[in-house]
């Protein structure tokens, strides 16, 4: 073997060895405590079966949908909150006699002075944009955005005890991109807290795509202390109550 050759075959074996080195430090990020854990995997089930802050996680889940619109994000996160509340719904000729909100009926004449449904799948939704359309229901809209809440520990507090009060909802605003996954500014319920992990779980309306997971209260703060350009202030999130 010449010496061109040798030398090539000790670069391809440090490559390989490069190679397996970075495959494990791979494999043991993906174990990492600190990552995304899916709602349906086993550690995830786990989390659920003790998490305490959950006490409307089972109306939130009954009525858990797909996002229809790519921007409608913020769309469908309200018509689960709203018929997880029980909030009297517009006619919907579907099924009549029967009344519930889809995310097409959410588009009222009142919602439509806010912004237009052509409007909302161009641009999306700012925070504050859909707190008035959830108002003009009826229900209370309470806005925290995260200059506002000013610390994990107060987001924490105020989320952790809207999870645990059966008469109230939480919509969460985030950076995709800060919790590692693809997209932008993002709108989901939230359904319950798990103090012992201290994770949240998001029920992520990009169905079609993403699972629900548990994330950490200091990663969904890092995702939620963001800046939305287009509003030009913190994203933040949004506590609903009949």
């Amino acid at each position: 073997m010449h010496g061109d050759e040798q030398r090539e075959l000790a670069m391809n074996k440090r490559l390989a060895w490069l190679a397996a080195l970075m495959f494990q430090a791979s494999v043991a990020g993906a174990v990492s405590a600190e990552e995304l854990i899916p709602f349906d995997a086993p550690a995830g089930t786990a989390i659920f079966a003790h998490a305490q802050a959950n006490a409307s996680a089972w109306e939130l889940l009954r009525f858990y949908e797909t996002q229809s619109d790519t921007a409608f994000c913020g769309v469908a996160s309200s018509v689960i909150v709203l018929n997880s509340l029980g909030i009297t719904a517009p006619i919907s000729p579907e099924i009549y006699p029967y009344r519930m909100f889809n995310q097409t009926n959410f588009f009222t004449d009142k919602v439509l002075l806010i912004k237009t449904q052509k409007a909302v799948s161009m641009e999306g939704l700012e925070l504050e944009q859909l707190a008035a359309m959830l108002g003009t229901f009826g229900v209370k809209v309470e806005v925290h955005h995260a200059d506002q809440l000013g610390s994990v520990d107060e987001f924490r507090r105020v989320a952790s005890a809207a999870l645990a009060d059966p008469g109230k909802r939480i919509i969460v605003n985030y950076l995709r991109r800060s919790l590692g996954q693809e997209g932008g500014g993002h709108h989901s319920p939230l359904a319950a807290y798990d103090a012992q992990t201290d994770r949240f779980l998001i029920l992520d309306v990009a169905r079609y795509r993403l699972p629900p997971v548990w994330v950490t209260a200091n990663d969904l703060w890092a995702a939620i202390d963001t800046v939305d350009n287009d509003a030009q202030k913190k994203r933040g999130l949004l506590v609903i109550s009949r």
